[in-house]
């Protein structure tokens, strides 16, 4: 059996997998599928799908040792102790769940560089490890009788379930295979496992205090090595960068991450929780001036990576966190006076912003490329317009409608637009379940903030602007779900409408 079709079946195997854990229980009461026993064979199949797939883009170098009987045995010796001391971990985390949110806040932001059958990555290693302890952990929450043996049941299930199993479905017809199974294997799989965790596990975790508290302490070594790579001219890993800030008038820094904008959109991120924590507090005079002190340090950085998309998303943000702090009609005005002055005074000094406003080449140009990658985007799109070229496909099927000398000047092959990149690799099924999961989210995020008596208020509204937030930057930038951030804040907003959903049902069954 080929490599191909391994990788076929695994992704299939993580699709029926995700829907038998997500599927409402009325449909699969339907089918005599009990409820506790199917989500767990859905989570089994998923984690065996997900190992099963990252094996298969294991180079040869490094699968070499097992072909011999020695490392046969002691690769499957490897493999049992891993999984006993997950399990152990899992067991020490299930008294005090906020310890694993904890591990989660502080892995979250944290990639390790590796080389790998001489290719460069930068991943997510240390957040593989939380999440399936975090799997773990509620398994062992369970044996010790939690109240809660049902997952809990949330909204947005039944579209999210849709969206990601046509996605890694889509593996099977991708120009680009290779790069499905990287995305499948380091970003969907991963995350929506992740998602499943948090959502089960958020209201007995204390979640939304220990990752605003665990973000904010995080994120200010982040910036300080920002700031400092700014000062000395030198950052870490991203060559490309590197390259480009000893052409540039702007030199850009990324800290820890691969990318400036990545770094841009952490500490927004940041700033929003600092805005949100210093708005709650009651111990007004101290945690103003600590919330200040950081709003500074993230702000001080946040300008040195110079990303657009990160200050339109700071804007979103803090607009979200505004109307519901001061109400529609002041932030609404405030909001337009302050656009339109700025914005006035842009147009009128600038001759750069006047072109780039009524000249597509030089907005193309403004944008570094941004704009053709968009239009190059939707002209794929035309031509798979129903389920798409595939999950990993847009840079593949963009390169190849580029002539040669285009390969050669275009620095750039990744779609910097999520909605475009899924028209592009998912089609219209894909757009319209991606569309089905955004509006809904949306929905649910602002009814689960206005129920103020459910606690959720500031910290829902802080993850509701973090979301859009997010989504705005994505716009620009993408990387919508390879951002663990984007499942981490998602799942917190429908933990909060899961757990307002059953007050509210048990409020009907008292008064019935």
């Amino acid at each position: 059996m080929t490599t191909e079709i391994v990788r076929q079946f695994a992704a299939v195997a993580a699709a029926v997998g995700l829907l038998l854990m997500l599927l409402p229980t009325v449909a699969t009461d339907a089918l005599h599928l009990p409820d506790r026993p199917r989500r767990l064979v859905g989570l089994g199949v998923i984690l065996v799908a997900w190992v099963v797939m990252a094996a298969t883009l294991a180079p040869s170098g490094v699968t070499d040792p097992l072909s011999t009987p020695m490392g046969l045995m002691g690769g499957i010796i490897g493999a049992v102790v891993v999984m006993a001391l997950v399990v152990v971990a899992g067991r020490l985390l299930a008294p005090r769940p906020w310890v694993w949110f904890l591990l989660l806040g502080l892995t979250l932001p944290v990639r390790i560089p590796i080389s790998v059958g001489g290719e460069d990555a930068n991943l997510l290693l240390p957040l593989y490890v939380v999440i399936v302890t975090g799997i773990t952990m509620l398994w062992w929450m369970e044996r010790r009788g939690a109240r809660e043996r049902r997952w809990p049941t949330t909204p947005l299930d039944l579209p999210l379930g849709a969206f990601v199993a046509f996605t890694l479905i889509s593996v099977l017809w991708s120009s680009d295979p290779f790069e499905g199974a990287i995305k499948a294997t380091f970003f969907w799989i991963p995350f929506v496992l992740a998602y499943l965790v948090i959502v089960t596990a958020w209201h007995r975790g204390r979640a939304a205090a220990t990752l605003a508290i665990t973000t904010m302490a995080m994120a200010v070594p982040v910036a300080l090595l920002a700031v400092a790579q700014y000062l000395s001219h030198d950052v870490f890993w991203n060559h490309r960068l590197i390259q480009a800030n000893v052409y540039s008038r702007f030199f850009r820094v990324n800290s820890i991450f691969y990318d400036p904008n990545i770094l841009g959109r952490y500490l927004v991120l940041a700033l929003i929780i600092a805005v949100a924590v210093a708005w709650t507090t009651r111990a007004r005079t101290t945690v103003l001036v600590t919330c200040g002190a950081l709003a500074i340090v993230y702000s001080a950085a946040l300008v040195v990576t110079f990303s657009r998309s990160s200050a339109l998303m700071l804007m979103v943000g803090l607009l979200i966190l505004a109307l519901h702090m001061f109400g529609a009609r002041r932030t609404l005005l405030v909001g337009l006076g302050i656009v339109t002055l700025g914005s006035g005074i842009a147009i009128a000094g600038s001759s750069q912003v006047r072109s780039a406003l009524t000249s597509t080449a030089r907005l193309d140009k403004v944008s570094e490329g941004r704009f053709d990658l968009v239009s190059g985007g939707v002209d794929l799109f035309r031509q798979h317009p129903v389920a798409g070229g595939g999950l990993g496909s847009f840079a593949a099927d963009y390169s190849a409608s580029l002539s040669t000398r285009d390969v050669r000047t275009t620095r750039v092959l990744i779609s910097h637009n999520a909605p475009v990149t899924v028209l592009t690799e998912e089609g219209v099924i894909g757009g319209a379940l991606f569309a089905w999961v955004t509006v809904l989210a949306l929905i649910v995020g602002v009814r689960t903030t206005r129920d103020r008596g459910s606690g959720s208020g500031v910290p829902g509204v802080a993850m509701l602007a973090g979301l859009v937030g997010v989504f705005m930057h994505a716009l620009l930038y993408s990387a919508l779900f390879e951002d663990p951030y984007s499942w981490v804040l998602a799942a917190g907003l429908m933990a909060l409408a899961a757990r307002t959903a059953g007050k509210m049902a048990s409020v009907s069954e008292t008064v019935t």
